[in-house]
């Protein structure tokens, strides 16, 4: 699969030419790029399914390369081929309702309720704000609940927060 790539959150620690990786990672697909008048790349990468990362394996190439367990992740195809229950639709509708209240934000309240759970919490998780830590944690969040359940708590930690700047989660 030329066009997949392996996208992989890097954690504190290790040489600073190659720092440690995180267990969990994502296969993604390139869905769109281009290049900016000073030579950079935006890519645009659509998540395909979770890995656990198994062994580094030697390279000269310029990036890193890895084996990979999909095996343990097999629950990510399933949810793929069918929408599933992600849990308690009502606390994570009203957790994000607070989270967007906080942070004066609004979306369309009836396409977020039409959704189907999975989607939802997987599209939350993807498209907010959060921190390089957070994203991680709900990357290696095993089930859909439990991706649901750490979302919700993300989303009730900001919007309890009295900061001066909401544009951050802590």
């Amino acid at each position: 699969m030329t066009q997949d790539n392996f996208v992989h959150a890097l954690l504190q620690g290790g040489d600073v030419e190659r720092p440690n990786l995180a267990p969990v990672g994502c296969a993604g697909r390139v869905t769109s790029f281009a290049e900016t008048s000073d030579g950079r790349y935006l890519v645009t990468l659509t998540g395909v399914c979770r890995f656990r990362l198994g062994d580094e394996l030697p390279s000269r190439s310029p990036y890193r390369q890895a084996r990979v367990d999909f095996a343990t992740v097999e629950e990510d195809l399933r949810e793929a081929e069918g929408a599933t229950d992600g849990g308690d639709g009502e606390a994570l509708l009203g957790a994000l309702r607070r989270y967007l209240d906080h942070r004066g934000l609004a979306i369309d309240w009836s396409s977020a309720e039409a959704a189907p759970s999975d989607a939802l919490i997987n599209s939350l998780a993807m498209a907010l704000p959060f921190e390089p830590v957070e994203k991680q944690a709900l990357l290696e969040a095993p089930t859909l609940v439990e991706r649901r359940e750490t979302l919700v708590a993300l989303l009730e930690i900001d919007a309890a927060g009295d900061d001066e700047d909401p544009t951050t989660i802590q």
